[in-house]
């Protein structure tokens, strides 16, 4: 689930992986996937760095659709609604978890989100001072290190299987560089 963060440049923003059955996230009105996230990270680990991320970026918020009423079933618009009538939010409660091979279902989700948004290449930079810039988001180093820690529990559910310890091995690689 999304979640409001802090930044430098736009004062609160939304983050987030957004269905649990992919490994998507979004930053407001930009839309990428978590394996490409983390190497992108991965890339510009050694600040100043900078690295471009693939992603999408929506015109319109009614492009993206309405989250909450697509995860409750009754507003399937827009890019959201089309995921989740592929991937509905689970009956059980219990399911509510971030899936370890979320990033099976990209091309699936990849060809819903063409039909949405316009590719883009994401800058991603790792600044000096240990803060970051992801496209035209500022964050300081701890908003940053922010960030950095929901991808590490696998967002507002959390992984599957976390409490084992258990993410993805591109989350862990990832992980690893920045000593988190």
């Amino acid at each position: 689930m999304p979640i409001a963060f802090d930044s430098l440049s736009h004062g609160q923003i939304v983050f987030g992986f957004y269905n649990i059955e992919t490994d998507a996230l979004l930053l407001n009105e930009q839309f990428f996937f978590c394996t490409d996230f983390c190497a992108a990270l991965r890339a510009v680990k050694t600040a100043p760095a900078r690295a471009n991320l693939p992603g999408h970026v929506f015109a319109r918020q009614e492009d993206i659709g309405d989250l909450m009423g697509a995860i409750h079933g009754v507003r399937h618009t827009g890019y959201l609604g089309e995921l989740y009538t592929l991937w509905p939010f689970p009956t059980d409660p219990a399911g509510f978890r971030q899936k370890l091979y979320g990033a099976q279902n990209r091309k699936q989700a990849l060809e819903v989100l063409a039909r949405h948004a316009r590719p883009a290449e994401i800058t991603l930079e790792h600044l000096e001072d240990g803060g970051a810039k992801i496209g035209p988001y500022h964050f300081s180093q701890d908003q940053f290190t922010e960030l950095l820690g929901y991808v590490k529990r696998g967002g507002m559910p959390t992984w599957e299987g976390f409490e084992d310890g258990r993410r993805p091995d591109y989350v862990s690689v990832m992980l690893d560089d920045y000593g988190l």
